[in-house]
């Protein structure tokens, strides 16, 4: 009979506050984030994904998109991801010449990648203000979608949008933030950096600054100065935790095509790095340099191993020079490298014997 009377209630309320229907927090429902990619991708979560032009963006989200279709395991981690569906929205790229073969290449289960189409038969282009309703149906369809990819998000925001408008984006970010949620799916849009000199990689976001501030994490890729390509986070509401991942651009011969382009991620994540930190990007620093590479050297003769850590601490403990001038001056040795087996685990170093 209470619960007849409370569905009466409600129904009373209907057409009462303008429509919405506010309620009390209590009775909650309590539930850990889900993460696709341990602190780095999160189910239910809204996530920016911004870089240099050539860097390889669209690499990355294809070798994202690869790995969870096939239930693979991703950099740095032990254990395989779940397996699901990835839908992607492509704006830019020819699926037959371009989206497909690298899909393959990075070694999708192809069956389990859904085009999305950027038109109807009718030919309404697909705008993310008013037809997000249609992803949410192919997703209650389908149990089994992990990840919304839009790649790149401007091109799918209509004629009339100003990207240069809090409003306007924060309209877009509200609705793919309310997606996320609603579906549990990890949803990932594409963005680009400018060319700018600021130090600050999340200013240099295209658009306005709501692309940083709308989305829980904004994740980056950048080139230093000394060559390396870094893949991290820009920011993150909801994990402390910090990784930054270096990648090669590289390529796979796949039936009938030859060369296409894919990505290979570095054995040697850099754990307790931020993205951040290379916001500037390194600059040869001469003589400090040079003492670091003696310091380097010295330490690591006799071919015994030493963990990264102890190095760097007794490198800097003596010169002023960045942990990535050290990790580039290790490259440039020749080091070879290997993750020990305790918890967490630590990278060791030693010279070729």
């Amino acid at each position: 009979m209470s619960k007849l009377l409370d569905q009466a209630s409600e129904e009373m309320q209907v057409g009462r506050y303008g429509g919405f229907n506010p309620k009390s927090v209590a009775g909650y429902s309590r539930e850990r984030i889900k993460w696709l990619w341990p602190n780095m991708i999160a189910q239910g979560i809204f996530h920016v994904f911004a870089g240099d032009s050539g860097i390889g963006k669209t690499m990355i989200l294809c070798d994202i998109a690869a790995t969870v279709s096939r239930g693979g395991i991703f950099p740095a981690e032990r254990h395989q991801c779940q397996k699901s569906k990835v839908i992607y929205l492509s704006g830019e790229d020819s699926v037959n010449h371009t989206l497909g073969p690298r899909l393959e290449a990075a070694g999708a289960d192809m069956s389990n990648v859904i085009i999305w189409p950027t038109s109807t038969q009718s030919g309404k282009l697909f705008n993310l203000a008013t037809d997000l309703d249609a992803v949410e149906e192919y997703v209650g369809d389908h149990e089994d979608v992990g990840l919304f990819i839009i790649d790149p998000v401007t091109a799918f925001c209509g004629g009339k949008f100003d990207n240069d408008s809090v409003t306007s984006v924060r309209h877009i970010t509200t609705k793919l933030n309310d997606l996320a949620e609603e579906t549990g799916v990890a949803v990932i849009a594409l963005s680009h950096l400018t060319k700018s000199d600021t130090t600050k990689m999340k200013n240099r976001i295209l658009g306005s600054g709501a692309w940083v501030h709308g989305p829980r994490i904004v994740l980056g890729a950048v080139q230093t100065q000394d060559g390396y390509r870094l893949f991290g986070k820009i920011k993150a509401n909801i994990t402390d935790t910090y990784g930054v991942y270096p990648f090669a651009l590289d390529s796979r011969d796949i039936p009938d095509i030859e060369g296409v382009k894919r990505i290979e991620w570095s054995d040697d994540v850099w754990f307790n790095n931020q993205l951040s930190e290379f916001e500037a990007f390194d600059k040869p620093a001469g003589a400090d340099t040079q003492l670091a590479m003696d310091i380097l050297k010295e330490s690591l003769k006799g071919g015994k191993w030493h963990t990264r850590k102890f190095l760097m601490q007794k490198i800097l403990g003596v010169v002023d020079v960045s942990e990535s001038t050290i990790k580039r001056l290790g490259k440039e040795l020749g080091v070879e490298s290997r993750r020990t087996s305790e918890v967490p685990p630590q990278t060791e170093w030693r010279l070729p014997k």
